[in-house]
């Protein structure tokens, strides 16, 4: 059997193997411990959890491919990576314990199989809550009702791991294996987590099919959307990008709890002091939500920032489709967006654009 057919009988196999998991789950680890799989398995549910659950994220990261840039793929990458980040609380915390617990018989790499394989029966009882809320439109179920069940269930494949691995060496590795594969009881069970998650894909594509428009991407070549907002740096009135118009205005989406942010604060600083005489003019557009602005305005002093400071309650944010912070959006003489920048940005790269927006025609 070659590469990808063996990788299509392991996805076909997948919904068996969660649902073992989930109803078997001593017979499912000791079938991991020999086999393995358990982190492959773990990874699927992710891309599964962020095409079921993160629907709308996803969509807006698809369309946002139709002008391919390393940002509109960052922010597809971003879905997932927010999706396996949750699992990775699950998973990390579980192999140590594996390893740690496992005694004279632990096994590095087999431990982080069975760690992984905890991920299943967590997301399967998370799935539900998920999927209602998707149907439902609000948060039906607190999330940490989920959770703290899900996380029930991940403990009792914790533990029944933790016994596999203690009972390594019992008997030679190549006799023959008592790790029964899934039976039909169990790819019924996985038939349910599944079918839990075509209704979260069902419920979140229906809402986003209704606001499609709100989900399209600015794009380049597109009027910058005009606002007005307070001034939060400590200078009376306010700040509308209008009033900018024949600069190119670079608007700093961030909040004073973005990592990320902060790290980019140097280059945004040397940017401002190198373009400003040229025709360029950077907005700060704190994105903090609710912050005093007597603590922002100290901020602001502490951190050196000369440029303009506005504050933001989430408004603009929407108008720009801010999903992550930083965002960086580079709009023209003209007021078009030239390009819009996610995470953390290399001062050449920053600077490579502004040239090309400075010697534009308005």
């Amino acid at each position: 059997m070659d590469a990808t057919s063996s990788r299509g009988q392991s996805l076909r196999g997948l919904p068996a193997r969660v649902g073992q998991l989930v109803i078997a789950p001593r017979a499912a680890m000791a079938r991991i411990d020999r086999e393995g799989g358990g982190l492959n398995d773990a990874l699927w549910l992710v891309v599964l959890g962020a095409v079921a659950f993160r629907f709308t994220a996803v969509a807006e990261a698809l369309m946002g491919l139709a002008e391919p840039s390393l940002d509109a793929f960052m922010r597809l990458a971003s879905v997932f990576a927010r999706e396996g980040q949750a699992a990775a609380w699950a998973v990390l915390p579980a192999a140590v314990l594996v390893t740690a617990l496992a005694g004279a018989r632990r096994d590095a790499s087999r431990d982080l199989e069975l760690g992984a394989a905890c991920y299943a029966p967590y997301f399967a009882v998370t799935a539900v809550a998920r999927a209602l809320d998707a149907v439902t439109g609000r948060a039906l179920v607190p999330s940490f009702v989920g959770e703290i069940a899900g996380g029930a269930f991940a403990l009792v494949a914790l533990a029944n791991g933790i016994a596999v691995a203690r009972a390594r060496g019992a008997a030679p590795k190549d006799a023959p294996s008592d790790a029964p594969a899934p039976r039909r009881s169990a790819f019924a069970a996985g038939l349910v987590v599944f079918a839990v998650a075509a209704v979260g894909v069902a419920a979140n594509g229906a809402w986003s099919a209704r606001h499609l428009s709100a989900l399209k991407p600015l794009s380049h070549g597109q009027p910058a959307p005009d606002f007005r907002l307070p001034r939060g740096d400590g200078t009376p009135g306010s700040l509308a990008l209008s009033e900018l118009r024949g600069r190119v205005v670079v608007l700093d989406f961030w909040a004073t709890w973005c990592p990320p942010c902060l790290a980019m604060m140097p280059t945004v600083h040397e940017l401002d002091h190198e373009w400003r005489g040229r025709g360029v003019s950077f907005v700060g557009v704190n994105s903090d939500g609710g912050i005093d602005p007597a603590v922002l305005q100290e901020f602001v002093a502490q951190h050196g920032i000369t440029y303009p400071v506005v504050l933001d309650e989430g408004d603009v944010g929407s108008l720009y489709k801010v999903r992550s912070l930083p965002t960086m959006i580079v709009v023209g003489k003209d007021g078009a967006i030239r390009r819009t920048f996610l995470g953390f940005t290399s001062k050449s790269s920053l600077a490579s654009v502004l040239q090309d927006a400075v010697a534009a025609a308005p």
